[in-house]
């Protein structure tokens, strides 16, 4: 009898194993197929299909792993937790440095953007992705000169007297040459790397599909707000004709709001300049991305450039309502001139994105910022509100929270009726975004803007980045959430405020000074539209 059954099921799993065979065969010859004859018919496309390949493998990988640390492994006491989860950034956050450097175009970009957004990833992933800011792959010589071929018709020794093939700096989307005009003038000629125009459209399609499966799979992982953000602004960077645009507009914002001779924006030499090339006035500096070592052997105070450089952005932000949308420090020189106020210059560079702030947006985020400043809680709350934020899951999260939970105090919510509802959650969750401070901190006047700075608080930055960590990983649903909410020009504006901080940070300067420049010029902006608001 035995016997008989055995029979019986032996050609089933036969049958199975052979039609699964088959199976594998028909899916790789297709795979092999399809790849063979994109290979042949499209390199630039094929590339990009390698590329989003690799990003699918590591990100299967890592959604592998956070998701049975999150819903499977045991930990035996909340350190254990938080030593396997930093485990885990250690190994992945360099993956995924890699991953966009080797990658280029669109990934470094994605690279760069979340390495400014420490509110929202841990630490190790902030100082592992700011490697992407670092040097970027360069374009050939091959594909530099037909870029000029296309653009004008030319190769670059028939435009200019002379012509460096070595660029200077390679970025996400473009290099730079130096070159010398017939005339003598000394320009910088942003090239764009040769594919991006026929491969970013495909290549921002496949990263999107990536993050909507991953949030089908996770929706603790969801990154929608980064891919409506690279959907609606990667075409618009690719086109250098408005960055000729934006330069002069961002030169007159300068002037107008008193730092005509404190910070610089290139010249454009419009007769040369094409959607893919741009030929500007060659600015000597070296980049934000020095040290404060370096400022002060160059008789230059750290604090002095932070201050300027918050300066910059605030009239074009909360001012003008013209939003830088790549304030890297990459993209920021600074020099020793003569003549300038404090003796130095700021260059800003790399005009290709702006966005507009609509004055009812830039006015609440103006009293969102005022309301930080006096540490007025109910303000704050207005504010954000104005704005549109809310969180659901952060409301029940609250609610769930025993009253001595480490969200109700830093939410300043001891009793369910504290709680209030998502927007109220959403909003303090913001305000500790921006700030990177709990919102009890946020709304305790004690110490004015200092409440904000290390040596105030009492506090080192590893027990800063321990208590930021601990927030990212207990809340991180309920920060995508207020992300998805937020309209979309308050996601640069964010990156903005994320960028000075870092800089603040890395020049050893207290973030009370940025802040105060930022609060000064909101101040300002409400008095111009004649909102007092004391």
């Amino acid at each position: 009898m035995a016997s008989s059954s055995s029979s019986s099921i032996m050609p089933l799993w036969r049958r199975a194993l052979k039609r699964g065979g088959q199976a594998t065969l028909v899916l790789g010859g297709g795979y092999c197929g399809f790849s063979a004859g994109l290979y042949a018919y499209d390199r630039d496309h094929f590339g990009s299909w390698l590329r989003l390949q690799k990003t699918a493998v590591l990100a299967s990988r890592m959604l592998s792993t956070y998701a049975w640390h999150l819903h499977f492994k045991q930990f035996a006491t909340e350190e254990d937790r938080e030593e396997h989860f930093h485990q885990c950034h250690l190994r992945h956050a360099p993956e995924l440095r890699d991953l966009c450097y080797s990658n280029g175009g669109l990934y470094i970009k994605v690279g760069q953007i979340l390495g400014l957004m420490d509110h929202i990833l841990p630490y190790e992933y902030v100082e592992s992705l700011a490697g992407c800011f670092d040097a970027c792959p360069p374009s050939s010589n091959e594909d530099v000169e037909t870029v000029f071929l296309e653009e004008l018709g030319k190769r670059p020794e028939e435009i200019f007297e002379s012509f460096e093939r070595e660029p200077l700096a390679s970025a996400s989307f473009a290099q730079v040459h130096k070159a010398t005009l017939p005339s003598g003038q000394v320009v910088a000629v942003k090239v764009q790397h040769r594919p991006l125009q026929r491969t970013v459209q495909s290549e921002i399609e496949g990263v999107d599909f990536l993050l909507k499966i991953v949030r089908a799979i996770e929706p603790a992982f969801g990154f929608d707000w980064l891919a409506k953000e690279i959907r609606e602004i990667m075409p618009k960077e690719l086109d250098f004709r408005l960055e000729a645009e934006n330069c002069e507009r961002c030169r007159k914002i300068m002037e107008r709001n008193g730092l005509k001779n404190a910070v610089v924006v290139p010249e454009i030499h419009p007769e040369f300049s094409t959607k893919r090339l741009l030929i500007m006035d060659f600015e000597e500096g070296q980049s934000l991305s020095a040290t404060a070592e370096d400022l002060n052997n160059a008789g230059i105070r750290p604090h002095a450039v932070v201050r300027r450089f918050a300066e910059a952005y605030a009239a074009m932000t909360f001012i003008e309502g013209f939003l830088h949308c790549d304030p890297h420090p990459g993209n920021v020189l600074w020099r020793r001139r003569k003549g300038a106020p404090e003796g130095f210059q700021l260059v800003l560079l790399d005009h290709g994105l702006y966005r507009e702030l609509p004055d009812s947006l830039r006015l609440a985020y103006c009293r969102l910022w005022r309301s930080i400043a006096v540490a007025d809680g109910d303000g704050v709350l207005e504010a954000t509100r104005s704005i549109g934020v809310r969180s659901d899951w952060l409301r029940k999260q609250m609610l769930a929270e025993p009253q001595d939970g480490i969200g109700r105090d830093a939410g300043k919510c001891r009793t369910d009726e504290e709680v209030g509802d998502a927007e109220t959650n959403a909003g303090k969750l913001f305000a500790a975004m921006l700030t990177a401070r709990s919102f009890k901190a946020v709304s305790d006047g004690s110490g004015g803007l200092l409440r904000f700075d290390r040596d105030h608080r009492g506090k080192s930055r590893e027990e800063d980045k321990k208590e930021l960590s601990m927030y990212i990983s207990g809340y991180y649903r309920g920060i995508l959430e207020v992300l998805d909410t937020l309209p979309r020009p308050m996601i640069l504006a964010l990156k903005a405020n994320d960028c000075l901080r870092a800089t603040a940070s890395r020049f050893e300067v207290p973030p009370s000074v940025p802040l105060a420049v930022s609060c000064l010029a909101c101040l300002k902006a409400l008095r111009i539209n004649g909102d007092e608001g004391w």
